[in-house]
């Protein structure tokens, strides 16, 4: 009789990014809006963070930031410590991964 391997332990949830689709049709067309979600996903892959972390488009977030984007922010199922961070398109994804590493280095290990 084969041995029964126990299922692997999941990891933690990823934090779920749900970026604002509005925000980026409305940003200047130099500015690149339809192609930061990819530039945002290379970003958080460069620091570690792909595989923690799941970029969501949302229609409308409800708050309007002339030239920035607003993403929310899930930490986790519980979304305890949901908040909304507005990030400039023209750093592609830096500030949103500098600011997810500093909330991580805040929490600890999983």
């Amino acid at each position: 009789m084969a041995k029964r391997t126990p299922p692997e332990p999941e990891g933690p949830d990823p934090i779920e990014l749900h970026l604002c689709h509005r925000c980026l049709v409305r940003l200047p067309v130099d500015a690149g809006g339809v192609d930061l979600p990819r530039r945002v996903r290379e970003a958080l892959k460069a620091h570690g963070l792909g595989s923690r972390t799941q970029l969501i488009p949302a229609s409308c977030l409800g708050h309007c930031p002339t030239g920035l984007v607003t993403v929310l922010v899930v930490p986790d199922a519980t979304a305890r410590g949901t908040h909304a961070r507005l990030i400039a398109p023209e750093a592609d994804g830096e500030d949103l991964a500098q600011h997810l590493l500093q909330g991580l280095a805040k929490a600890g290990p999983p």
